[in-house]
């Protein structure tokens, strides 16, 4: 199918659906993730508005809008990022036959009824994380090697975007796993994929150091989509 992934990120959702055999292209706004997502997979990524791009010529559309307005994990107050708009509703109507809308948990059973919750432990046959989304759209189930549950025992918690903070006392991130901070690469095996070689070094029109770069890195991969998640739902139209 020729899919449109919408809020591409740093292009894992779309390297699943890629991997699932499908034709993709990604649309994103963050210039950072844009610059990301160009390295993963195709490539085919664009720079743009979502709200602004014709998705009429689609057979699919992948969307994964911005989360941090329903994360439970959110312990702060209003998000500040220009890229945290309320994109949910949006996202799950468009008229498409064919829609994957992916998003956080939220604390709440109500507030998560617009979909199907997963945990990323589901979807393969050696879980990597407890990584739990809600997949709304109009879309066949995926095959999966397990029942839900919200956590299972002695696999690896969420891999977030903030495990740069992470040390061998944190109790929120997936550092408490491993009893020490993770490192990007480990992250990125959480997620099911390796980093591309031109990620590690910043580019050229980066105002910061190779730390502050790095910290972009760990937010780009905790805020991604599960390869192996994306990809058994593409799967299930070959």
């Amino acid at each position: 199918m020729k899919i449109a992934v919408l809020f591409d990120g740093a292009g894992l959702a779309r390297l699943g659906l890629e991997k699932a055999g499908h034709d993709c292209t990604g649309y994103e706004l963050d210039p950072m993730k844009h610059y990301l997502s160009q390295f993963v997979g195709s490539g085919k990524s664009i720079l743009a508005d979502v709200r602004t791009v014709d998705l009429s010529g689609y057979d699919a559309v992948w969307a994964s809008p911005p989360c941090q307005l329903f994360s439970a994990a959110r312990t702060q107050g209003k998000p500040v990022s220009k890229f945290a708009d309320d994109l949910l509703g949006w996202s799950l109507a468009l008229p498409h036959k064919i829609l994957w809308v992916e998003n956080v948990k939220s604390q709440t059973a109500s507030a998560n009824s617009w979909g199907t919750v997963y945990n990323a432990a589901q979807f393969e046959v050696h879980p990597r994380q407890n990584r739990n989304r809600v997949i709304g759209g109009r879309h066949l189930a995926p095959k999966l090697h397990r029942p839900y549950k919200r956590v299972y025992p002695n696999v690896c918690p969420a891999i977030l975007a903030t495990e740069y903070k992470g040390g061998a006392k944190d109790g929120r991130r997936a550092s408490r796993f491993y009893g020490r901070r993770l490192t990007l690469d480990e992250c990125a095996y959480h997620q099911g994929f390796e980093i591309p070689a031109q990620w590690l070094s910043k580019p050229a029109d980066f105002v910061g150091t190779q730390a502050a770069w790095n910290r972009n890195l760990y937010e780009a991969i905790g805020n991604g989509v599960p390869v192996y998640m994306s990809q058994a739902f593409g799967a299930m139209y070959d």
